[in-house]
């Protein structure tokens, strides 16, 4: 996407290292580098206002957003686009930020994500909605970048799938990769069937009880009918003590 209207000034600096970088920092200036644009060109080391940066994020001017970067003090500007942005770790503060030339009549390679629009047919009728992938690699001229790539899932039914090759995104644009990569697709729920898990339980007690009946019924029936119980033995008799004969 090209927006010529933003413009932000930047002021190109000569001292380099961590102690130059502090000191912008501390004066609300933050660090940045331009490079890209092709055989010829060299690197500038830059220093961008943190109230420029911060209100061109505000107005969504990032990723694959083309805009102009002027030097200050002079007439010259040049067509750029955000590379990397680095923040701080601890208070997640904007420290340094990456330019990159860009070349209107050149194409290159962007990373754009994919929208999904519409409620698929199938989820209507009770399924689920798997979307596969999230993001496309394209090519195309810069001002042709998009914001997101639109996928329309509203005729999607129970079972089916949308593919790269199902994409019509004009002549403009080319998707990078294998055509039938998979972007969404409706899945529907498969039904748990439970096995009778209480009959289990509610049977469990009444088993053990009858196991425990058929045992003592089986003990009876081995002993014959109408015979007495077996009398305990006899204990034996204390031996007696001997008389001592009379003298």
């Amino acid at each position: 996407m090209l927006h010529e209207d933003v413009i932000v000034e930047a002021e190109r600096r000569t001292e380099t290292g961590k102690n130059a970088c502090n000191r912008l920092r501390e004066k609300d200036l933050i660090p940045a580098v331009l490079y890209g644009g092709g055989s010829g060109t060299e690197s500038m080391s830059l220093s961008v206002p943190r109230k420029a940066l911060l209100s061109l994020f505000r107005k969504g001017i990032h990723q694959n957003v083309v805009f102009l970067l002027q030097l200050k003090g002079t007439d010259e500007k040049r067509h750029v686009m955000v590379r990397d942005v680095s923040l701080s770790p601890l208070r997640r503060e904007l420290v340094h930020v990456d330019f990159l030339r860009i070349l209107l009549d050149r194409k290159m390679k962007a990373k754009v994500a994919v929208e999904i629009v519409g409620i698929a047919a199938g989820v209507k009728l009770g399924g689920l909605l798997d979307v596969v992938t999230r993001e496309l690699e394209i090519e195309c001229l810069p001002a042709d970048i998009p914001v997101s790539i639109p996928v329309d899932v509203s005729g999607l039914g129970a079972g089916e799938a949308l593919r790269v090759a199902d994409l019509n995104l004009g002549d403009k644009i080319r998707v990078l990769g294998e055509t039938d990569r998979v972007l969404a697709h409706v899945v529907m729920p498969r039904a748990e069937v439970v096995e009778g898990a209480e009959a289990v339980v509610a049977t469990a007690e009444p088993e053990v009880a009858k196991k425990g009946k058929k045992e003592e019924e089986g003990a009876k029936a081995a002993a014959p009918k109408g015979a007495a119980p077996k009398a305990a033995a006899p204990k034996a008799a204390a031996p007696k003590a001997e008389k001592k004969e009379k003298k």
